[in-house]
């Protein structure tokens, strides 16, 4: 019986040393981080495949799973907007109180999994009626490397957006959606209207990107959410917002040309503060690269310094107010005048000193399950100064924004209501042998917008805007908007809508003359008025099972009614702006693929643009508007190591103002950036064909002394080396 005993006992030994480790309880640590700028990812799903075991990070990106049995495991890790990631591991692990670092790659082909703000609710691109491209994350960092001083890079590389260079003398440019002039597009920061009017034609170069977290893009019509001005599009830029784990970063730029920016930004927060601060340098010489002794690229002093102060006073609520302060001073034309001053025979310079300063204030605060309400305040003041030779121009533009909306979420319903007042009101400071262009617009509208979850598969948006604009009336402004699911990855769209845009004498004709001799509106001009829509079909699949696809085809169309349009008299030579008897017509057809395999991505797409004006029965084509544009962007980058882009953009023959046609031409483009622990070097090789419209045809017309400059309609700049250090702490 002892002996017997001892045998049940050693079997029941061996059993329960056999037995114990597929019932042994062990313990997983995990920090999800982004693979391209080391930020930790709030939300992250990381899932035991197979099991019910998971859960998400924390606000420093961490996760703590317990209860996981022996043997071998697969963690998948997942986070909107980025490539989910595999980790096969064998547990107990050799060191359970380990932290295992896992670098997530962003998903070039998975942008609709973006939310977007500027339609005001959470939903993701995927599934909003209203089509909306989204540059972001790596694209944003890649410009900055191209062009770290302002956006008109980031935008203008953008398919079907164009930004055109409205000035020889000043550098200063609009963008333009579907070939419409740069007053039909709505430019925002954060969903605030801070553009446009009087500061229009420097907009895009004062607005360095350093602090973005997102572009939005709206092409078509948007003016229910955000009144006039969204006639041809949107761009919403969006900022960075603070994070749990302070950051700081760095950028020093140099170019060939004699351009050198210094910036930096830093975000962070504790549990009821948080902090971003933007600050931005940026120095141009002077640049002549056709060697006509005139500047191709203005003599450039700019400041730009951006605090934003946010406060959480709970769970519910986050306030936020911020001041923006942005200085500049740009001067161009004969460079002997501008080094040595004007002479008997050279006198022609145009210098522009402007101060832009801006205050944007925030409450967001949930009021129940599924009900945001929001206030916005803004107020935004421009002044500028223009000197020529023998003439001076200054003015000082001051705009408000104000709102209050709320949105209201369901199941299947996201309802959005508000309120919003505006004013603008310029006033010109200098004496002027003709009447004072001073203005002052006030604006009240109120709009509705709901969003329907009809089936699985169809998604209904519609809405409404009633606009009381004093001094121009009336606007209703319905809209909407669906989206049809036809399979898991194909899906597609169509909407349309009506828009207006108040007129102003501050336009592209009137930024030529430097404001002189512009006369003021006559009381007979009237709003312009719009319809439009576009149609796109998106579709997604994996070739061969290793290439990812993704592609759009989209359509959009404009109908531009009472079109405000410049005439000089013959007698006076003075400008004045008449309403036209016909319309402007613009038609697009776009079309975009992705293809992405494994650290490789191309970028192919097209634009197709059919843009003319109808005036008394006579169709002509708009100008500066080229039928073809095509582009190819070739990226290879190794996340954490660094990239290397080659880029082509071809813009087709335009029909210039005078009825002539300008030639086709390429810009090609090659970046380069390597990571050494926090700090990144790049070198750009930006238009390396050296293409530049001093190439076709003199830019420079007429004598020295009164020159007189073409038509711009391809780049000024020529080829430019650029190169730096991005740091990061």
């Amino acid at each position: 019986m002892p002996f017997l005993r001892y045998i049940q006992l050693a079997v029941l030994a061996v059993c329960f040393f056999w037995t114990s480790p597929l019932y042994a309880q062990h313990v997983y640590h995990a920090l999800v981080y982004d693979a391209h700028d080391d930020q930790p990812l709030v939300g992250a799903n990381v899932v035991f495949q197979g099991t019910t075991l998971g859960a998400t990070t924390d606000a420093e990106g961490r996760v703590t799973l317990t209860g996981i049995p022996s043997g071998e495991h697969t963690i998948v890790f997942s986070y909107i907007g980025f490539e989910p990631t595999e980790r096969t591991l064998t547990f107990p692990l050799p060191d359970p109180d380990q932290v295992d670092m896992v670098r997530l790659e962003e998903g070039h082909h998975e942008m609709e999994a973006f939310a977007v703000t500027a339609t005001r609710t959470s939903r993701t691109i995927a599934d909003l009626p209203t089509r909306v491209e989204t540059i972001a994350g790596e694209e944003i960092d890649e410009k900055i490397s191209m062009e770290p001083s302002n956006i008109s890079m980031l935008l203008n590389e953008s398919p079907g957006i164009t930004v055109q260079q409205t000035s020889a003398v000043s550098g200063g440019a609009a963008i333009r959606i579907q070939g419409l002039d740069g007053r039909y597009t709505q430019m925002l920061k954060d969903g605030f209207p801070l553009y446009g009017g009087f500061a229009g034609g420097l907009s895009l170069l004062q607005v360095p990107p350093l602090d973005l977290h997102q572009v939005e893009v709206i092409k078509g019509p948007a003016s229910t959410l955000y009144g006039g001005d969204a006639i041809a599009g949107l761009v919403n830029l969006a900022s960075k917002t603070p994070t749990e784990e302070p950051v700081l970063s760095l950028l020093l730029n140099g170019t060939s040309a004699g351009g050198l920016d210094l910036g930096g930004f830093y975000t962070g927060r504790t549990e009821r503060f948080g902090l971003t601060l933007l600050a931005s340098g940026n120095l141009q010489q002077a640049y002549d690269p056709d060697d006509d002794a005139f500047s191709n690229l203005p003599d450039t002093r700019r400041l730009t310094l951006n605090p934003k102060l946010f406060y959480y006073p709970n769970g519910e609520t986050t306030v936020s107010f911020g001041l923006a302060g942005t200085f500049e001073e740009r001067e161009g034309g004969d460079l002997d005048v501008l080094a040595d001053g004007p002479t008997a025979d050279r006198v022609f310079f145009e210098r522009h000193t402007s101060t832009r300063l801006t205050s944007q204030a925030r409450l967001d605060h949930e009021l129940d399950h599924g009900k945001r309400l929001t206030l916005k305040n803004s107020v935004s003041l421009f002044d500028r100064a223009i000197d020529v030779p023998d003439y001076r121009f200054e003015g000082q533009q001051l705009a408000t924004y104000s709102e209050a909306s709320l949105l209201l979420t369901g199941d299947t319903h996201d309802l959005v209501l508000g309120l919003d007042l505006r004013t603008d009101a310029f006033t010109e400071g200098n004496g002027s042998s003709i009447q004072t262009r001073d203005y002052a617009y006030t604006s009240i509208g109120a709009f509705a917008q709901h969003t329907w979850d009809v089936t699985d598969r169809v998604v209904l948006e519609t809405g409404g805007r009633a606009d009381y604009h004093d001094p121009f009336g009336f606007f209703l402004l319905p809209k909407a908007s669906l989206l049809y699911r036809v399979a898991e990855n194909l899906s597609a769209r169509i909407g349309g809508g009506l828009g207006y845009k108040a007129p102003t004498v501050f336009l592209e004709p009137s930024e030529e003359r430097v404001f002189r001799d512009v006369l003021p509106l006559d009381d007979d001009v009237q709003a312009e008025t719009s319809r439009g829509g576009s149609i796109d079909v998106n579709y997604e699949t994996l070739l061969f099972d290793k290439v990812a696809l993704s592609f759009n085809q989209a359509f959009y169309f404009t109908h531009l009614s009472d079109p405000l349009l410049p005439a000089t008299g013959i007698e006076d030579g003075l400008l004045r702006y008449r309403n036209a008897d016909g319309m402007i017509r613009t038609r697009a057809l776009e079309t975009n693929a992705k293809f992405s395999l494994h650290d490789i991505k191309l970028f192919l797409g097209y634009v197709h643009l059919h843009a003319e004006t109808d005036y008394d029965g006579t169709r002509e084509s708009l100008a500066l508007t080229p039928i073809h544009k095509t582009y190819m962007v070739l990226v290879y980058e190794k996340h954490g190591r660094g990239r290397i882009g080659l880029e082509g953009y071809y813009t087709g023959p335009q029909t210039l103002s005078d009825g002539t046609t300008s030639d086709g031409y390429w810009i090609t483009g090659v970046m380069v950036e390597r990571r050494f622990g926090p700090a990144r070097l790049f070198l750009n090789f930006e238009n390396f064909l050296d293409t530049k419209q001093s190439n076709f045809a003199p830019v420079v017309l007429g004598p020295r002394s009164n020159p007189r400059f073409a038509e711009i309609w391809a780049p000024m700049d020529g080829f430019i080396v650029n190169g730096g250090v991005k740091y990061t702490l």
